[in-house]
């Protein structure tokens, strides 16, 4: 399943992809990682999936892609792991 423009972060590659990269390690185990423009990991608990992100500058920040495949069947609900993407996200740089 192959979702195009997932979602956008107001960064350039270099630094979206720091960002991804922190949140990549709450969701999964990083796989391959080819700064700035791609990471593939497994995502863990509740969406136990493979996961590919691709990075692609947009007028000043980055459009983020999401690609997934099921382990032992079909993947987690796109979605869901959109959301739990953008969510964690937005969880950088503020105080816990």
């Amino acid at each position: 399943m192959h979702d195009v423009a997932s979602f956008t972060i107001e960064a350039l590659p270099a630094e979206a992809f720091e960002a991804v990269l922190v949140v990549s390690t709450w969701l999964g185990d990083v796989l391959v990682d080819d700064p700035p423009y791609l990471l593939e990991m497994m995502l863990g608990d509740p969406f136990r999936c493979w996961c590919r992100l691709d990075l692609v500058p947009d007028a000043g920040a980055s459009t983020i892609s999401l690609t997934l495949a099921g382990l032992e069947g079909p993947p987690a609900d796109l979605d869901e792991v959109r959301d739990a993407w953008v969510a964690n996200l937005n969880l950088l740089g503020r105080p816990t």
